[in-house]
């Protein structure tokens, strides 16, 4: 059998040799299908990522299971169930999953009858361009690339080696990939910002001239959106991964290696450095500048420029520790409000009070 052809099962002692782990338990239980560990049946390989996870596993039917070396004290409270410990579960496990079920080999089907190429369009050698794409006038396309059904590349465009365009994926004229990168399906690269004025009681569209750049291995998940560059460059930098239904407005310019996760958004001329990960649901305003190396959670909201190195949270954006006080003290408010409340009674009874002793007195 070939290293890459799959498999129907493996035992625990197999797992155990590929992954070059321990064996903790019964050598011989064997598992032939892949899943999480809530789900997992007795022949179902899962992994468990650190301590806090391993108690999932009293819920779980898994006798098979990939945990970290961080956990291996804890492992005898499942007598049970088999381990192969690792430094590091979830790759050990996805490697696994893939001897199970190897990835198909990259087929060779060479350009569709039923594509609409221009005749001034070059294509490199061994490119799969499937049925009802469409590339336009001048566009240059490299070697080994993927074009699949119902994809738009525009006039003059032109692509690296090794590029994957998945269905629907419209690129407009002018737009320039590199090398090496993966774009899922129905995303828009190229489109016009939004950029108005208002003239004349009514808003009147801006032109666009600009082009985007999307650098070598880059991947930008489905249905995410890049605009061009007013004037200039819109740039994704060199091994970003952006992820489902992300929009990022015109003349930004992405550094090298960032995460940007669903639904962020970016105004038009926002600029980061490298490493920079923006989680779910950001927001940042137009013109802000991200440092290398910032960390940017969930739903944050970005006003202003933030340094790298630092980890913010909140909107507006703040050190992440600011931020916790401020949620902290938030938390706190309705007994502030009780206490408030109370003291103002007894402040009022004590003034009422006071009162009636100046009363007596007199």
């Amino acid at each position: 059998m070939s290293p890459d052809a799959p498999r129907k099962s493996l035992t625990a002692r197999e797992v155990a040799e590929m992954l070059h782990g321990q064996l903790v338990g019964n050598p011989h239980r064997e598992i032939c299908d892949v899943q999480v560990v809530e789900r997992a049946g007795p022949h179902q390989l899962t992994y468990i990522g650190d301590s806090r996870n391993l108690p999932r596993l009293r819920k779980s039917q898994a006798k098979l299971v990939i945990a970290p070396d961080s956990v291996r004290s804890e492992l005898s409270e499942y007598p049970d169930v088999t381990f192969v410990v690792v430094p590091e579960a979830e790759p050990a496990f996805l490697s696994i999953a893939g001897v199970l079920f190897p990835p198909r080999h990259r087929s060779r089907t060479g350009i569709s009858p039923h594509a609409s190429i221009a005749a001034s369009a070059r294509i490199g050698a061994n490119t799969n361009i499937h049925p009802f794409a469409v590339i336009g006038d001048d566009a240059v396309i490299g070697n080994n690339c993927d074009i699949h059904s119902g994809v738009v590349i525009g006039h003059g465009c032109v692509l690296g080696d090794d590029v994957v365009l998945h269905p629907n994926t419209v690129l407009y004229d002018g737009v320039q990939i590199g090398s090496h990168v993966t774009i899922h399906a129905s995303c828009v690269i190229g489109a016009d910002g939004f950029g108005y004025r208002f003239v004349d009681g009514r808003h009147v569209h801006l032109p666009h001239y600009g082009t985007v750049v999307i650098e070598n291995d880059v991947e930008i998940g489905a249905g995410t959106t890049i605009d061009r560059a007013k004037v200039g460059e819109t740039v994704i930098g060199t091994g970003t991964r952006i992820d489902n239904q992300v929009m990022i407005g015109h003349n930004c310019r992405i550094g090298r290696h960032n995460l940007i996760v669903s639904q962020v958004g970016f105004a038009g001329s926002v600029t980061t450095g490298d490493y920079v990960v923006c989680a779910g649901q950001v927001g940042v305003a137009d013109h802000v500048s991200l440092g290398t190396g910032a960390v940017v959670g969930a739903k944050a909201g970005v006003h202003r420029d933030l340094p790298g190195g630092q980890s913010y949270l909140g909107s507006p954006a703040a050190p992440i520790a600011e931020t916790t006080r401020q949620l902290m003290a938030l938390k706190r408010l309705p007994d502030l409000r009780d206490a408030v409340r109370q003291l103002e009674k007894t402040v009022a009874g004590l003034v009422k009070q006071a009162g009636e002793q100046e009363s007596s007195a007199a």
